[in-house]
């Protein structure tokens, strides 16, 4: 096998299409992440983001974007905001994660959404999860049918409170596709404050972040796309859930609503609307995310089992990476616990805020 970096800037139209057919090839890198635009807006906003091509002679069997920091250290694509990543490669690619790192000069690639099914990753796991899914691909009426007796009434619940919005504020409108620019920014302002009041890393603070919402709710492609999806109750916009889009899937990535129509939960109003919607749009599923809350456990029908770990080779910046691990974990035993601490916390606050800067 060969290996080759680029800038992702300078990917070729041949090389694109390339990417979109193994893509297309294989299921499991349905999610709109693994497209080639998903890394081509992350790279139009970021200078950071290069794309490992692995060859079989002079045939690209595979892709690997990534952002590159100093010491050869590798991150997804999209940093903190990065739901799913991991090789977009033939199946039958004769490739391991040891010559990947070597081949793209790496010494480390972190990872937190790694699909299970990149079990050349294996080794390398500390932990899984699942990313909630909602199956659609049976029509809707079947997806109700399948659901337990708590979601059941989790619907009715819902269609309760939709006719109580609707008496109280007006007709309630759902928009699948909103191209209206005050709507965003909207839908920002609201996800930024949700960050600041849950101590969350505020990414929507960060120019970089907001210029990749922007682009990527501009995109309306086929293979990929952004959806910004609202509800109104009358003229006052109640809820809005940003997600992007693939050929047949959807990915929840924004949601938000109106916190003085808080008790007519208009972020599920809406959500059973796109629920609904996809069912009659060709969409397999809509991946929800990593994060198992409880409006997640009553609408899912299934799970991606997804990893977190860090594929590394020996080094010297992994000697001292594991090395400060070690300080951390004695200061958390020592006497002098409640000394170190501080510091403590300011490291852990940088590099919580590095990964999404």
């Amino acid at each position: 096998m060969k290996y080759e970096v680029l800038n992702a800037k300078r990917l070729t139209s041949e090389m694109i299409d390339r990417w979109k057919a193994i893509q297309r090839s294989n299921p499991a890198l349905a999610n709109p992440y693994f497209s080639p635009a998903f890394t081509q807006a992350v790279a139009a906003v970021r200078d950071d983001v290069h794309v490992g091509i692995i060859k079989d002679n002079s045939k690209i069997v595979g892709f690997f974007p990534f952002h590159k920091s100093r010491g050869g250290v590798g991150r997804p694509t999209g940093l903190g905001l990065s739901d799913h990543h991991g090789p977009i490669a033939e199946l039958n690619a004769q490739w391991t994660a040891e010559a990947l790192l070597r081949g793209f000069n790496l010494v480390r690639w972190e990872f937190d959404h790694l699909p299970i099914s990149q079990d050349r990753f294996g080794k390398f796991v500390t932990a899984t999860f699942q990313s909630p899914i909602i199956d659609i691909s049976q029509g809707y009426n079947n997806y109700k049918a399948s659901i337990n007796k708590s979601a059941r009434k989790q619907f009715r619940e819902v269609e309760r409170k939709r006719d109580k919005l609707e008496a109280a504020i007006g007709p309630v409108k759902y928009i699948q596709y909103s191209q209206d620019q005050e709507v965003l920014r909207q839908m920002i302002q609201w996800k930024s404050l949700q960050c600041r009041q849950t101590g969350t890393v505020d990414y929507f603070a960060l120019p970089w972040c907001t210029r990749l919402i922007e682009r990527i709710h501009a995109t309306r492609d086929e293979d990929f796309g952004g959806m910004l999806s609202c509800l109104y109750a009358g003229e006052k916009l109640a809820a809005v859930h940003f997600a992007m889009y693939s050929r047949n899937v959807w990915h929840s990535w924004f949601p938000a609503y109106n916190d003085d129509l808080q008790e007519y939960s208009p972020g599920l109003i809406l959500l059973y609307e796109m629920i609904k919607s996809a069912a009659v749009s060709g969409i397999h599923y809509i991946d929800l995310g990593k994060g198992m809350s409880l409006y997640k456990k009553r609408v899912m029908t299934g799970g991606i089992p997804i990893a977190e770990g860090c594929a590394e080779l020996p080094s010297i910046r992994n000697h001292l990476y594991h090395l400060g691990q070690r300080v951390e974990k004695w200061s958390r035993q020592s006497a002098f616990k409640t000394v170190l601490r501080i510091p403590g916390r300011i490291i852990k606050d940088f590099e919580r805020k590095s990964r999404y800067e």
